[in-house]
């Protein structure tokens, strides 16, 4: 474990941090980016320079065309995994050390009026002293819609807060997230786009009376004690901080609670093939609650010697319930479902500027869980001890892991299984050559899976016995006086139907940048764009709230063009863009899903302010 109030640190203004939940490492990252970097990039994600399937408008559900983008998740809920992109962590959530108060104010908006496009991102943290530090983060992301039946109104709060001193380490973080969004469950017929020109507000949608609702409330954090610590010989620390930690114990919580409610009032719909309780309105509700509590000790690498290691250990019992509509409740009660499980985990890792490597383990002992296992490892090799200069990382992972909860069995008014599904085995390896002085990365990604659990084109469950999926990706940023040329190319391949895949995507922009007043406004003047080529993109499914596989149309070979201006003035960052400048050319393909057109052309703009008091 690092010490926020290391000699290191003391001088810097803002110290941040987060809790690896693979590995239990604390890892340091960048506090505020207050940079000019592609300001105009507001859709969540978008700044991993890859395309991504969605809904067509802000608030929508996300998933990575970079199948390596998509993390994993870390719970059974598969109803709001599109929604991930907008939500902060909690276990996993950025915690910060500051000498002064800091508060970031970012706020953009587009379209007219009654159809407008908002989101607001405002973050404030402070210390109260030194070793105690509290702060909030509020994130708002909605959309009135340019089509019909397309509200969104996605809120997440989280208020955090942390405390190192001497011996004691702390953290926590509260979330609470809302969801609100109407479902219009995609275009009647694709030719209102491709063949006509209609206003938007008149093209006909399937959904008229259909919405779906999210809810997520969490608590994450832990408290650790130094068991045993040494003195070390430093002069540029304060004599009360010369000590160093050798055995560290800590106790982790991580308590969550999801649910979501899907309504309509489609009696005369086609649109659904079922209606196993109700033939004129739907009402399906679900809800996951979680618990998981950890016991770990860690033992501190001794020397930062290359490669000597520190070791972890741990003990963690999940336990909770689970909630839907079960046919039997029409003659009995429907009490919820209890699920349990324990595991033990051990872990190494080592911190050296030349080799920095992490390791973790877990096998589940009993439960729902019962022998499933998680193997986890990263290496960074930096020959000039930093990542300015070329270095090389990779990661590995074998897991075998049992299927969601909620992938073998589920009732609702239009969908209902029971399966018995295999646990999933993935092994994954992943590979990175880099150098940030020159702006330049390129990688390798490789995994295979055996009994990959997914959403057939009937959404329905489905296990798929063999896959394999790989990519390569290059990145580069060039620039030459005022000229910057930004590209991410992205090659990716996959053996099974079961995961469709662009063979080419990636991003790219070209721009100026220039000061127009020396030392107080620089101004960037470009073009920016993502590509993907053709393959069948996901549908998604509004009852279930989750993308599924299609056949029906190949979607892509349609490049999303803006135009932006950003400027940054001081502590104020400034953009306007034109979204979709290309509309209509090089066709009028242009789908983001299966039956899901993206925004007609718009004008957007908005600020981001820093307060450092």
């Amino acid at each position: 474990m690092f010490d926020v109030l290391e000699a290191n640190n003391q001088n810097k203004i803002s110290f941040s941090w987060y809790l690896d939940n693979n590995t239990f490492d604390l890892r340091q990252t960048i506090a505020f980016d207050s940079s000019l970097y592609f300001n105009n990039l507001i859709i969540p994600g978008s700044k991993k320079y890859a395309p991504f399937t969605y809904l067509g408008n802000m608030g929508s559900p996300i998933i990575n065309d970079h199948f390596f983008d998509r993390t994993e998740p870390n719970n059974d809920f598969i109803f709001s995994y599109g929604y991930n992109a907008y939500q902060q962590p909690v276990l996993e959530r950025k915690q910060f050390n500051v000498k002064r108060p800091h508060t970031l104010l970012e706020y953009s908006t587009g379209g007219k009026k009654k159809s407008a496009e908002q989101n607001l991102h405002v973050i404030h943290t402070q210390n109260v002293n030194k070793y105690f530090n509290v702060g909030l983060q509020y994130d708002y992301y909605s959309t009135k819609g340019i089509y019909e039946n397309q509200l969104t109104r996605n809120n997440d709060f989280t208020l955090f807060s942390s405390y190192f001193k001497d011996r004691i380490s702390a953290q926590g973080t509260f979330a609470y997230t809302y969801i609100r969004n109407n479902e219009n469950g995609g275009l009647e017929d694709d030719r209102f786009i491709q063949d006509t020109i209609m206003e938007p507000d008149l093209i006909p949608f399937n959904l008229s009376d259909a919405s779906n609702e999210f809810r997520k409330r969490s608590f994450a954090g832990f408290v650790g004690y130094d068991l045993i610590v040494k003195a070390i010989d430093n002069d540029s620390i304060p004599a009360s901080k010369r000590k160093k930690s050798i055995l560290n114990a800590k106790l982790i919580i991580d308590a969550n609670r999801f649910s979501k409610v899907y309504k309509d009032a489609e009696s005369d719909s086609s649109y659904y093939q079922h209606f196993y309780i109700n033939t004129s309105s739907t009402f399906d509700s679900i809800y996951l609650l979680t618990y998981q509590t950890t016991l770990l000790v860690e033992l501190s690498q001794i020397s930062k010697f290359p490669g000597i290691p520190g070791l972890r250990a741990w003990v963690s019992n999940i336990s909770g319930s689970y909630y839907y509509l079960k046919p039997e409740v029409f003659i009995s009660s429907n009490d919820n479902e209890r699920i349990s499980t324990n595991l033990f985990g051990i872990g190494a890792y080592s911190k050296s500027p030349y080799l920095s490597y992490s390791a973790a383990a877990r096998f589940y002992i009993n439960g729902y869980r019962a022998a499933d296992k998680e193997l986890f490892g990263q290496m960074t090799i930096s020959p000039w001890k930093s990542l300015d200069m070329p270095y090389v990382s990779g990661e590995i992972s074998i897991t075998d892991k049992e299927p969601s909860i909620f992938m073998k069995e589920y009732f609702s008014n239009h969908y209902k299984w029971d399966n018995n599904f295999d646990k999933e085995s993935r092994f994954r390896i992943s590979a990175k050559f880099g150098a940030d002085k020159v702006k330049f990365e390129a990688g390798y990604n490789l995994l295979h899976i055996v009994n990959y659990t997914y959403f057939d084109t009937l959404s329905l469950p489905a296990q798929e016995q063999n896959v394999t999926v790989t990519s390569a990706y290059i990145q580069k940023r060039f620039s030459l006086g005022w000229f910057n040329m930004v590209g991410r190319l992205i090659w990716q391949a996959s053996t099974s139907e079961a995961i469709n895949l662009p063979v080419l995507s990636g991003f790219g922009s070209i721009f100026v940048q220039f000061p127009v007043v020396k030392n107080a406004l620089t101004v960037q003047l470009g073009v920016s764009g993502f590509y993907r080529t053709k393959f069948y993109a996901y549908a998604y499914n509004p009852a279930l709230g989750v993308y599924y596989n299609q056949k029906e149309k190949e979607i892509g070979n349609y490049p999303f063009v803006e135009a932006f201006l950003n400027a940054k003035w001081k502590r104020t960052n400034l953009f306007v863009k034109v979204d979709h400048l290309n509309m209509g050319y090089p066709d009028n393909q242009y789908y983001t899903a299966l039956h899901y057109p993206y925004n007609p052309r718009m004008l957007k703009f908005g600020l981001s302010w820093m307060f450092y008091d």
